[in-house]
């Protein structure tokens, strides 16, 4: 397919002349315009490119920021969902035994405790090696 071509008048240095002169056939060109021309729109590719390449980065900082966001505020919901369970054993577990409130907040302090040194990981086995005493509550029958 050939292009329609038209004549124009350009005024280049005497390096840049020269350099298209002994370079055209290099890269493979038949003559200097077609040189001249492959160097013009190369030129305005790569801008074009880099101008696009700014837009996705953009767009991509965006989608970014908003996958942070959905996981925050996720993870906010699960941690309270989290809390809410922990809270309700630790009702249902305080009406079973009848614990003294005394005693309740002495477990929730090593309980905090233990959290804080496990970095949120309490096994079993540390659990009954910081078991205390709970003096519980008489029924009155």
């Amino acid at each position: 397919m050939t292009r329609k071509t038209e004549k124009i008048t350009v005024s280049l240095p005497a390096e840049t002349l020269q350099l298209a002169e002994d370079k055209y056939r290099a890269f493979g060109f038949e003559n200097r315009s077609a040189f001249i021309d492959a160097a013009i729109r190369e030129y305005v590719s790569r801008d074009l490119l880099r101008q696009f390449s700014g837009e996705l980065a953009a767009l991509y900082g965006k989608i970014e920021r908003s996958e942070i966001k959905g996981l925050e505020e996720h993870l906010s919901k699960l941690s309270y969902k989290i809390a809410v369970e922990l809270a309700q054993i630790n009702l249902l577990l305080a009406s079973l035994l009848e614990v003294p409130y005394p005693d309740t907040q002495r477990l929730r302090g090593k309980a905090v405790r233990l959290v804080g040194e496990s970095r949120g990981y309490v096994p079993l086995k540390d659990a009954i090696c910081n078991r205390m005493d709970i003096h519980y509550l008489e029924n009155d029958e």
